[in-house]
C-alpha cells in the first residue's frame, strides 16, 4: 500500500506541474463542443488511422469538431488528466499499472494489435525469449511497452522479472541509443517499438526473438487503445461517438490500404522513415479496431501485471476492469464481421 501510495502521489506531482488548458463549458450543447485530439509531437505508425482520418475527411463526415494538440513522449496521460486533451492512442500495457494507482480514464476501443519486438544481436546464441535469463535487456523506461509485454512474456516462461533476484536486468536508455547499445554489447537484447525495430532488423543489425504482432501468445491482442479521458465521455458522449466512428472507418482503411496509408502519412510527413519500410511494417498490424476487444485486453493485461507483480496485490482486478472499460452509445463494435 505504501508503494502504491507513493506512485499515486508522484503521478499527482507531475500532473501538477502541465497547466491545464482552459476547459470548455461542461453544457456546451451536442455538436458545439471542440473535441481535442492529442497526438505525439513525432508521429509513429500506431497513430496512422488518427493521420487517416484527417485525410480522408472521416472527422468532418462524422460532424465532429475537433482540434489536434500536440504532445511531447510520454505526457498523453497527464494532459487527459489535466482536461489539455479529450482523446489520444496509447500502448495498454503503459496504462494499467496508473489506472490502478488512481488514473481516472476510460478505455472505450481498442485499436490494434503489433507494434513492440525485443531484438538481439544478428550473431548472438540467444535464440529464445528462455535464453534471457541472466541477460541485460535495454528498454527506454520501466513502464514502456517494451518492458511490460517482454515482463509478460518471460514470467509465462518462469523467469522473475524484477527485484533483487531477479533472472534477467532491465537498463534504461534514450529510445533512439538502444540500437547503439545493443551493437556495442552494452546489453544482450533490447526492447523496442516499429518502425524503428522493423528499420534496424531490416538493415541486418538485429534479429528477432519475441514480436507481438506474430507470436502466438500475442498476435491476436490488442495492444493500442484509444483513452478518452472521464469527463469527456460523461459531458459530450455524442461527440466522443463521432471520434470513436471515425476512427474505425479510418482504421478499417488502413487495414486495407496498407501501401497507400503508408505513402499518405510518410509524404505529408505525419510519420518520419521510408514509405516501404512503413508499409512493410503496417501489413504486419491487424487495424481491425473493436469494442469488445479493448475489454479483453483490459482483462487479460490486467490479470497478467498483477500475476508478475507489476500490478499490487490488493487491486480489485474485476473492479478495474469494470471501472474503465466503457462501451460509448452509437459506437458499433467493429467494421469488419
Amino acid at each position: 500500500m505504501k508503494r502504491k501510495a507513493f506512485v499515486f502521489l508522484l503521478l499527482c506531482g507531475v500532473l501538477a506541474s502541465i497547466p491545464a488548458r482552459p476547459q470548455q463549458d461542461a453544457s456546451v450543447p451536442a455538436g458545439e463542443y471542440t473535441l481535442t485530439i492529442g497526438l505525439p509531437v513525432e508521429g509513429g505508425l500506431c497513430e496512422a488511422p488518427f493521420y487517416i482520418a484527417i485525410e480522408k475527411g472521416f472527422y468532418d463526415e462524422e460532424g465532429l469538431k475537433w482540434e489536434e494538440f500536440k504532445m511531447d513522449p510520454g505526457t498523453a496521460m497527464n494532459h487527459l488528466t489535466n482536461g489539455t486533451i479529450d482523446v489520444t492512442n496509447n500502448l495498454l500495457a503503459t496504462l494499467i499499472q496508473p489506472i490502478a494507482n488512481g488514473l481516472d480514464i476510460k478505455i472505450p476501443l481498442a485499436l490494434h494489435t503489433g507494434c513492440v519486438k525485443v531484438l538481439v544481436r544478428p550473431d548472438s546464441p540467444i535464440r529464445s525469449p528462455i535464453d534471457l535469463r541472466g541477460k541485460k535487456i535495454g528498454v527506454p523506461s520501466l513502464n514502456s511497452s517494451t518492458k511490460v509485454i517482454p515482463s509478460r512474456v518471460l514470467a509465462s516462461l518462469g523467469l522473475k522479472i524484477d527485484g533483487p533476484d531477479a533472472d534477467v536486468e532491465w537498463l534504461i536508455y534514450p529510445s533512439a541509443e538502444l540500437p547503439l547499445a545493443l551493437e556495442r554489447g552494452l546489453v544482450d537484447a533490447i526492447g523496442s517499438g516499429d518502425p524503428t525495430a522493423s528499420i534496424i532488423e531490416n538493415e541486418g543489425k538485429a534479429r528477432v526473438i519475441i514480436n507481438n504482432a506474430t507470436d502466438d501468445n500475442l498476435k491476436d491482442e490488442f495492444c493500442c487503445v484509444t483513452p478518452v479521458r472521464s469527463g469527456a465521455i460523461a459531458e459530450h458522449p455524442e461527440e466522443v461517438a463521432k471520434f470513436l466512428r471515425a476512427i474505425q472507418k479510418a482504421s478499417k482503411w488502413v487495414q486495407e490500404n496498407p501501401d497507400e496509408t503508408a505513402r499518405i502519412i510518410t509524404e505529408k510527413q505525419y510519420v518520419a522513415g521510408d514509405v516501404a519500410v512503413n508499409a512493410q511494417v503496417l501489413k504486419t498490424f491487424n487495424y481491425k479496431a473493436s469494442v469488445s476487444q479493448a475489454q479483453v485486453a483490459i482483462e487479460r493485461n490486467a490479470q497478467e501485471l498483477q500475476q508478475i507483480g507489476i500490478v499490487a496485490q490488493d487491486v480489485d482486478v474485476d473492479a478495474l476492469v469494470k471501472n474503465t472499460f466503457y462501451a460509448v452509445s452509437g459506437v458499433p463494435d467493429s467494421l469488419f464481421r
